[in-house]
């Protein structure tokens, strides 16, 4: 005997016109492959039809036979080290639409395999202590932060001595910067000396928050922190570091560098200029004992 068998299983009914999507361009990239081939890629939009295919251009002249319309990649068979605009033409109906073309300006010498992004490096530092510290480039995250439809990269400063909860010690100060993809710098923001250095302590998120078609940048901060248009949050001449007490029997400092006390804050930063919007007070975290699930037992 056979009992035939239904599953059910309940989908959310989205309505795909009323959520919030970013209104990005074509987002036309060239990166060499090889030194004989140059690989062009670049996106299917949303509001692009089904049957729409792509004709690819290398400065001026045509590329694609046929329009292409299984990929958004193209292989160009490039072994010039000169300069280049790649251009793509969505094409619906045999017929070029015009609808969101992009262009790439590939550069003159373009490094195998990535794109090449100038950055500006922060000064070295020295520490109360005497310590001194480079910095190198660590987190980064992307966002269209001036509505113009193409992605901007937050990056994070990390100095050569921060530090995790287990270690003592000084750190610099933690710099987030936002370039554009040709490396122009829009601003940065330094954390300040009350905002200690290490992956536990400076993650940041990037998101259009009010839907207003361009992406602010949210993080923690405190007294001293100074924002992309050179103002400072809270208290300018706090300073919650502690200098440390000496232990003889481990030859070291004891909680020298580390932030015990003092106003924490988070800030919501305009993603355009760097300038802090709303800053809100933040409470100390509750003891582990009386703490569940990261809120305060009543």
């Amino acid at each position: 005997m056979l009992l035939p068998v239904v599953t059910m299983t309940a989908q959310p009914g989205y309505n795909y016109s009323k959520l919030q999507r970013e209104k990005l361009n074509r987002g036309v990239v060239a990166i060499r492959e090889n030194p004989s081939e140059v690989i062009v890629s670049w996106r299917y939009l949303s509001s692009d039809p089904i049957q729409t295919g792509f004709n690819v251009y290398r400065d001026g002249k045509k590329l694609t036979d046929t329009p292409i319309t299984v990929s958004t990649l193209f292989r160009d068979k490039n072994n010039s080290q000169k300069t280049a605009v790649y251009e793509v033409r969505p094409v619906l109906k045999g017929k070029e639409t015009h609808h969101i073309d992009g262009t790439y300006t590939f550069p003159e010498n373009a490094p195998l395999g990535y794109l090449e992004i100038p950055l500006q490096k922060p000064a070295d530092g020295i520490t109360p202590a005497g310590d001194t510290y480079t910095y190198s480039p660590n987190d980064a995250s992307i966002g269209d932060v001036d509505g113009d439809g193409e992605y901007e990269i937050i990056l994070k400063w990390d100095p050569s001595n921060s530090h995790d909860n287990a270690h003592e010690g000084y750190t610099g100060e933690v710099y987030i910067d936002c370039y554009r993809m040709n490396g122009e710098q829009l601003w940065r923001i330094n954390l300040g000396k009350n905002i200690r250095a290490g992956a536990h302590y400076t993650q940041f998120m990037v998101y259009d928050l009010d839907g207003d078609g361009k992406a602010e940048v949210v993080m923690r901060t405190a007294d001293g922190t100074v924002d992309g248009k050179g103002k400072v949050i809270g208290n300018a001449d706090a300073d919650y570091r502690e200098a440390g007490t000496f232990d003889p029997s481990r030859n070291q400092m004891m909680k020298q560098g580390r932030i015990l006390k003092g106003k924490e804050y988070l800030t919501v930063f305009s993603g355009d200029t760097g300038e802090a919007l709303h800053t809100y007070h933040r409470l100390y975290p509750c003891p582990r004992q009386r703490c569940r699930l990261g809120r305060r037992k009543r």
